[in-house]
């Protein structure tokens, strides 16, 4: 399969795509070209068509979510196709949409929760919500499909109660500050402009981030169920 049919396949069934396949294919090429000019090497020509391959799927699942971005939509249908069980269900529902309302409340926790997220698990979570499969998402981002699997299990495992507690968790935190830093970081504030309102500096917002993301992942663990007696009783 040539580079252009393979990219022409994965976007024919998103509509007004930020690039087109003609765009993909041609930064596709240069981007092999500049690899090559940087000492890249490729003993055999199918090594050189797989490695094209690859180029274009990231490129390719680049621009579908980038396009997801700038409409500011998420998929309507249910995540039965990525095989969500019933412990998933809470986070589940939180990344599909009812009606027009539901969907708008349901955008804003799916925001709040990839706030809680590391950047490599954000792009497992965002290429799910794209329809890839556990293999797909493997070759994505050069892991394994058992590696994947595993992975999405186990931020189901935590983020499914924060998702339903996600409010209570933020009221119970004991210092004022903690409630602020995460009320802004929930709310998109970048690191910086949390700082500049808070008058403390940027390292001091990051550390207290992670530190009660870290909290919340522990109580979710300890008590799915009630994760924030959880983490009141930690906190004692």
């Amino acid at each position: 399969m040539t580079v252009f049919g393979y990219v022409m396949r994965m976007m024919q069934n998103h509509p007004d795509p930020i690039e087109d396949a003609e765009d993909i294919t041609s930064e596709t090429f240069t981007r092999a070209f500049n690899a090559f000019k940087k000492g890249k090497e490729v003993q055999n020509p199918e090594e050189l068509s797989g490695w094209l391959i690859t180029i274009a799927r990231n490129l390719t699942i680049d621009s579908r979510r980038a396009w997801e971005r700038r409409t500011r939509h998420l998929p309507t249908e249910s995540l039965d196709n990525l095989s969500v069980s019933e412990k998933e269900a809470p986070f589940a529902s939180s990344l599909s949409g009812i009606n027009n309302q539901e969907s708008e409340a349901n955008q804003y926790l799916t925001m709040q929760l990839f706030r809680l997220l590391p950047e490599r698990d954000r792009e497992i979570v965002d290429l799910k919500l794209d329809g890839l499969s556990p293999k797909e998402i493997a070759e994505a981002i050069d892991s394994t499909p058992g590696a994947v699997q595993k992975r999405w299990e186990r931020l189901i495992e935590w983020l499914s109660p924060v998702a339903v507690h996600l409010d209570a968790l933020v009221e119970c935190l004991s210092e004022d500050d903690d409630r602020n830093i995460m009320e802004r970081y929930l709310d998109g504030q970048p690191l910086s402009e949390i700082a500049k309102a808070m008058g403390i500096s940027q390292s001091a917002v990051e550390r207290t981030v992670k530190r009660v993301i870290a909290a919340w992942k522990k109580a979710a663990k300890q008590n799915p169920t009630d994760p924030v007696s959880a983490m009141v009783n930690n906190e004692r």
